[in-house]
């Protein structure tokens, strides 16, 4: 998927561990991606081995930059940070808790306490400008390798 270079582009990871169907995690979900207008969702059950219980959604969330083009949006930090802010608010996070990387072109705002968390189940939001932040360089990731080597 291609971006603006001056998108703001955001991966919410959600956890419901309190659900027990995926409907009821569907319409806990549905005003929040009904509002954000996801480009792209990914909803699926927990692993009953894994750290996480009840239900998981992943969404990928574009904020093209404000009216009249970039140049009147302020610095690319500037940039960063409205949206973030915004967005933090949305899912009932502290917008001071998002961590700006170096560049200052992308964050993230990991939810360390589970009793910090948002009624969505929002635990963790990555932020990049321009790209996805799970995959920067925008192709597709194709792993043949067993990955030991990264372990």
């Amino acid at each position: 998927m291609r971006f603006s270079p001056d998108d703001v582009v955001c991966r919410v990871a959600l956890n419901l561990g309190w659900v027990r169907t995926a409907e009821e995690a569907l319409r806990a979900w549905l005003p929040l991606v009904s509002a954000l207008r996801p480009v792209s969702m990914q909803f699926e059950a927990a692993g009953p081995d894994g750290l996480r219980r009840g239900y998981l959604a992943d969404l990928l969330v574009v904020f093209p930059p404000p009216e009249g083009g970039a140049a009147e949006g302020g610095t690319a930090h500037d940039r960063l940070l409205a949206p973030m802010g915004e967005l933090a608010r949305r899912l009932g996070l502290d917008p001071a808790a998002f961590e700006v990387d170096e560049d200052g072109l992308g964050g993230a705002l990991n939810v360390k306490d589970e009793q910090d968390g948002s009624p969505y189940g929002a635990y963790l939001v990555l932020a990049l400008t321009g790209a996805d932040p799970l995959n920067p360089e925008g192709e597709q990731a194709d792993y043949d390798d067993t990955g030991e080597d990264l372990l």
